[in-house]
């Protein structure tokens, strides 16, 4: 493909509508569209839960579009919600379109818009996608994480190479103080060293029990009793957070999951020193804030679904059966999950000792 850099590019729609994970691995090749078209106004495509995400984009979204998939999964609602995002879509005539989605869902509605030039990967995540696109990218096979996918898409379309540093992604005023209300009223104070635990997950496999989280978090504040320890979370992960709060039995371990909206979540992730996570969308939103990452993996390849970027740390078994892409355990004993606590523990300990990898 030819790249568009000089083309005259006014108006450009990205199709990302999801998750939450998936919008911030989608930030580093936005911010590259906007370097090679500075003038140009950014549209995206986006479940309406998530819109909180994109007030952290590096890129200012002048419109979000959108995708409401739970009425789209109900037969009563579908037509009217479909043909909803068709008129919302085609308000503009887009001069790029770019699907870093890669399903035919997404496809669809690129399909759908008003565009001069839909630009997607030539090998997408679901292959009838491709169908879409009036130019498709093959990437190079040395890009296997996301970040680095949707960054060379970004860089074939308008001839930029990438910054070796990831884009600064934006202080929002209007999740700051509610935050500093919830901190407030669970005694966390502004000074206090927070370290994040993240122990939910939508699958089985990546979600270790709450008993484990529990041990990790019994032996950090063992050995470092100035910290404390916030557990975050959607409000499914209220449950678990409080069975590990409970084990536990921490003064210094304070749990806020459920607490907060998306946008509050973000905020107080970029709050935490440093984050220990199953795998999950919160860690690449550590990773988009420079926040070291202890992550503990299963089923998935942390090679491309892992936080990005060098600086953290990952634990996984040497097992046959590791990274099965299964969301539940096949044979049931989850032996992914027998991770040693005091090994783990002893690395937190370890990255304290002698100093943060990484400046947050």
């Amino acid at each position: 493909m030819t790249c568009l850099k000089n083309k005259k590019i006014s108006k450009i729609l990205i199709v990302k509508p999801s998750s939450l994970g998936d919008i911030f691995h989608c930030f580093p090749a936005a911010a590259l569209l906007r370097d090679a078209f500075p003038e140009a106004q950014f549209d995206w495509f986006i479940r309406p839960e998530l819109k909180d995400a994109l007030r952290y984009s590096p890129v200012k979204i002048n419109r979000m579009i959108n995708f409401p998939r739970r009425r789209m999964n109900k037969v009563r609602s579908f037509l009217p919600a479909f043909l909803e995002v068709i008129n919302d879509l085609r308000k503009e005539k887009y001069d790029l379109i770019v699907d870093f989605q890669g399903l035919l869902r997404s496809a669809i509605f690129t399909s759908l818009c008003r565009s001069s030039q839909t630009v997607g990967f030539a090998l997408p995540r679901e292959a009838a996608a491709r169908l879409a696109y009036s130019k498709k990218i093959r990437i190079p096979e040395r890009c296997v994480h996301a970040v680095d996918r949707n960054i060379a898409l970004a860089e074939a379309i308008t001839g930029l190479k990438a910054p070796a540093v990831l884009p600064a992604l934006p202080e929002v005023q209007e999740f700051r103080e509610p935050v500093n209300a919830i901190f407030k009223e669970h005694g966390i104070n502004a000074d206090d060293k927070l370290l994040g635990m993240i122990p939910g997950a939508r699958w089985n496999s990546k979600r270790w029990p709450p008993e484990f989280f529990a041990g990790i978090a019994k032996a950090f504040l063992a050995g470092n009793p100035e910290w404390k320890i916030l557990i975050i979370g959607a409000p499914d992960d209220r449950v678990i957070a409080e069975r590990i709060a409970a084990s536990a039995a921490c003064a210094n371990l304070v749990s806020i999951a459920g607490d907060t909206s998306i946008g509050e979540m973000i905020e107080s992730i970029r709050r935490c020193r440093f984050i220990f996570s199953n795998d999950s969308g919160p860690i690449h939103v550590a990773a988009a804030f420079l926040k070291t990452v202890f992550a503990v993996f299963g089923p998935t390849d942390p090679a491309k679904t892992g936080p990005y970027g060098d600086f953290h740390y990952i634990f996984q078994n040497e097992l046959e059966c590791i990274k099965c892409l299964k969301r539940d355990c096949p044979d049931g004993s989850y032996s992914c999950h027998n991770l040693d606590i005091s090994k783990l523990a002893g690395t937190l300990n370890d990255y304290l000792k002698s100093g943060e990898k990484h400046e947050n």
